[in-house]
């Protein structure tokens, strides 16, 4: 079972639920655009991917002690990972390059929006997937599962690495937050903001532990 991580009012869980806030405009911003894509297919079976809208500045909810940083406007979508395992380091630049087109396929991530760059509290990448939208933030120099403010997140073991699980809700949006460590003084997050209708695909809490598992895989 997971914590809620809004009871909490540290800086750290504020600045999660400003990034929460900012989700939730951009999973407004590209939802006909996603819904488009899961009703069409290209000539191998796999849905259609397409680039989101870009998403506005979002400002902080009113409970949180850290204004949110507003998402800067979408970029082309971003090379996915080639050339082998990468190193946290190379993805903190370039964090779309974590998800590769493989993954993508609706056998595995089931993505259909193309991962898009965008800039909260750090660089981050952020895709649509069956089961909700997904954002990826890399921190090549901070084990975010050691955080004192972070510490009432249920405690997860994926592949062998430390984890924490937890639930943001935000304007009566429920946002699900997983940190998982790399190795010394590193760390990503993956943040999913489920659909608002029921819609095929996994729940939250698996999403993000399947992206956690892909990403892992890539890592050197």
């Amino acid at each position: 079972m997971t914590r809620a991580a809004d009871d909490d009012a540290s800086p750290g869980n504020g600045l999660v639920r400003a990034i929460a806030s900012a989700m939730v405009l951009l999973l407004a911003s590209c939802a006909v655009t996603a819904c488009d894509a899961q009703g069409s297919s290209g000539a191998d079976g796999d849905a259609t991917r397409t680039s989101p809208a870009a998403a506005g500045p979002a400002a902080s909810t009113a409970s949180s002690t850290v204004s949110a940083p507003a998402p800067t406007a979408s970029v082309s979508p971003s090379s996915t990972a080639t050339g082998g395992p990468l190193t946290l380091a190379e993805l903190v630049s370039r964090p779309c390059r974590a998800i590769d087109d493989e993954d993508a396929r609706p056998a595995k991530l089931g993505i259909f929006t193309e991962g898009t760059e965008t800039d909260y509290d750090a660089k981050s990448c952020q895709w649509g997937a069956r089961g909700g939208l997904v954002s990826f933030t890399p921190y090549a120099s901070k084990d975010q599962t050691r955080a004192e403010e972070f510490q009432h997140l249920t405690r997860k073991n994926i592949g062998g690495h430390r984890a924490l699980l937890g639930s943001i809700t935000d304007h009566g949006r429920e946002t699900y937050v997983l940190l998982v460590s790399v190795g010394k003084n590193q760390s990503f997050r993956l943040m999913v903001l489920p659909p608002v209708e029921d819609t095929p695909g996994p729940d939250a809490p698996t999403l993000a532990t399947a992206f956690a598992e892909t990403i892992l895989s890539h890592l050197r």
